[in-house]
């Protein structure tokens, strides 16, 4: 416990020392993937389907009734799509999808979000049916 509260006032003072703008810097590129990933859910899924983002580094998804097996997808779009993302039951929300978009630079971002929305298109379309 000490470890961790020392650790994490380690790494709060070195985000201060490094100033505003490295702040700023991060805070675009946050909102930059986010864009990314909620384009291609939305376009996948629907606007509807997708929630979330605001405070948070992740965004939401309802999977369409013929693909309610969230771990099921997740699996798919590993496999064939070489994309991970987090079954909405691991976080107490089965038939939910969460999507991730910190910790990545722009164009993996994009390459990650372009394979995510092949890969719920074909799910959406039946291809776990």
């Amino acid at each position: 416990s000490f470890r961790r509260h020392q650790l994490s006032m380690t790494l709060a003072s070195e985000a201060l020392s490094l100033g505003r703008q490295w702040v700023t810097d991060q805070i675009a590129q946050l909102a930059t993937n986010r864009a990314a990933v909620r384009s291609a859910l939305t376009t996948a899924l629907g606007a509807d389907s997708v929630f979330g983002g605001e405070g948070a580094i992740y965004l939401w998804a309802k999977l369409p009734p013929s693909a309610s097996d969230d771990s099921a997808v997740v699996d798919y779009l590993v496999r064939e799509h070489g994309v991970t993302i987090i079954p909405g039951s691991a976080c107490g929300a089965p038939g939910y999808i969460r999507a991730a978009y910190a910790n990545l630079e722009d164009a993996e971002c994009a390459e990650a979000a372009r394979r995510l929305e092949a890969g719920l298109t074909a799910v959406a379309n039946g291809a776990l049916e």
